[in-house]
């Protein structure tokens, strides 16, 4: 499930068996879960499972809207078969019986309607808790790989960032050395030759010379 190798097969069936004991709320009803796997995110397993899943949970919310409306319906056909019974005395007994024939039918039907949804209703929670476990393990296969490809990553960031640092303070100690080394030969210059001198030179090349200039310009003035 997590790994490859041939010697984490035993673990992995572990892992299996434990997953299918952990009882967690409806995935695809966990906004946590929209958030953890946006679309771009799901393999084509993980969303075939989620739809399975949705359909299940369609499949018993309809079920329950079904039961609703057949025991309304089969409300009506029991008034209507009380309201049409006869003694065969009635000038309208043969409409009468007619009537309760196809009513009698329905309600036979209607029966048969009902137990079918029933006997759905009792095998549906069995199998959306069934989808729930695979869609669980998908999803916890896509964690591990996502969490070990990110480990990998965060490794490889850190060691780069280390060795940056290093570097970095390299680079900073030469850079100061060379300040100090421009900022006294700058002072030198200026010093040996003065402001006058070394502003023709400071025409002409573009140099780092730090504050000093501006030091020996004011001693100048």
């Amino acid at each position: 499930m997590f790994r490859s190798d041939k010697k984490e097969i035993e673990a992995e069936e572990r892992y299996l068996r434990e997953l299918r004991k952990v009882k967690v709320p409806m995935l695809t009803l966990d906004a946590r879960w929209h958030q953890l796997f946006p679309e771009h995110l799901k393999t084509r397993q993980l969303s075939k499972l989620e739809k399975e899943l949705n359909k299940l949970i369609k499949q018993q919310g309809q079920a329950a809207n079904d039961l609703k409306e057949y025991e309304k319906a089969r409300k009506v056909l029991m008034n209507n078969i009380l309201n049409n019974m006869t003694d065969g005395q009635e000038s309208d007994s043969l409409l009468r019986r007619r009537k309760q024939e196809k009513n009698q039918q329905l309600l036979d039907e209607l029966g048969e309607k009902i137990e079918e949804t029933q006997a759905l209703q009792r095998r549906l929670p069995r199998e959306i808790d069934f989808a729930n476990q695979e869609l669980l393990i998908e999803s916890m296969r896509i964690c591990y790989e996502t969490l070990i490809a990110n480990t990998r990553d965060i490794e490889w960031e850190e060691e780069w960032i280390r060795k940056t640092r290093e570097e970095l303070k390299e680079h900073i100690l030469v850079k100061q050395e060379k300040e100090i080394r421009n900022t006294e030969t700058y002072k030198f210059m200026h010093d040996l030759l003065g402001a006058k001198i070394v502003e023709i030179f400071d025409k002409e090349h573009k140099v780092w010379k730090g504050d000093i200039s501006m030091d020996h310009k004011a001693e100048d003035d």
